[in-house]
């Protein structure tokens, strides 16, 4: 088959499943992996796919993920006081999974615990934490994806299967009425594990998320509570009250809590 002929089947194939990695590339047209990275390469310079970590994707997909620095800026206020809010949550002498949500950094910059043990495989978790000496920091060492400022691949997997927590702080990109939803495969992934080997998951989520959208689902089951910062769409509302998830709202805790902010 001719690059030609075989780029149109790639686009075809992104078309219905919007990505696709070098090794689904090698496995669909009996190819070497040199062969798949040319092809992504011709793609990419073309302008007609965008390079993720492991393969490519239509730009579509791509404006649902600004840089993880702007998605710290988005509804920073919001983020803060879920944050706060979460940290609140961790007891002196805990261990707790840490993911690389925006969101999940707000909380680690409000952590008042003592003596725990944070578990990141997110690089501004770890420079969050590192000024602390009262606590320890076990990163879950991969590949570094330099853009969303993280570490991934299977190892980060296979470690977190290593590990009991007993509290997992994950956060989403989308939230529909049935899951939650993630971009990347590999992602949704990494938070399920950690919610398999914790006592306790916590997701935290503001506003927006409940109107994005995104692709690889993560169920209700996996989580414990939500933490946002307003009121959640009915409909989603009555599926997480149908999975007994507790619900906390910080808009409101901040307004029993008098000044703070």
């Amino acid at each position: 088959m001719y690059q030609e002929e075989r780029l149109l089947k790639i686009l075809e194939h992104l078309s219905q499943h919007q990505s696709m990695s070098v090794a689904d590339i090698c496995s669909l047209f009996q190819v070497s992996r040199d062969t798949a990275r040319r092809d992504i390469v011709k793609l990419v310079q073309e302008g007609v796919v965008i390079r993720t970590h492991g393969g490519v994707a239509l730009p579509e997909l791509q404006k649902e993920l600004s840089s993880y620095q702007e998605r710290l800026i988005d509804e920073s206020d919001s983020k803060k006081n879920i944050g706060k809010l979460g940290a609140k949550l961790i007891k002196d002498q805990e261990t707790v999974f840490l993911d690389v949500s925006s969101t999940v950094q707000f909380v680690a910059e409000q952590i008042q615990a003592k003596h725990i043990t944070a578990v990141t495989h997110s690089i501004d978790n770890v420079g969050v934490l590192s000024n602390r000496d009262d606590l320890q920091i076990y990163v879950l060492g991969g590949y570094l994806h330099a853009k969303n400022r993280l570490l991934y691949g299977p190892s980060v997997i296979e470690k977190i299967s290593e590990i009991r927590a007993d509290k997992a702080f994950i956060g989403a990109t989308a939230i529909h009425s049935d899951g939650f939803y993630y971009p990347y495969e590999e992602d949704a992934r990494v938070k399920r594990e950690m919610a398999r080997r914790s006592d306790q998951v916590i997701l935290v989520a503001d506003h927006t998320k409940f109107a994005a959208k995104s692709r690889f689902r993560l169920d209700f089951e996996c989580v414990d509570i939500i933490i946002t910062d307003q009121d959640i769409p009915i409909e989603i509302r009555e599926a997480i009250d149908q999975k007994n998830i507790t619900v906390i709202e910080c808009q409101a805790d901040i307004q029993q809590g008098g000044d703070e902010q």
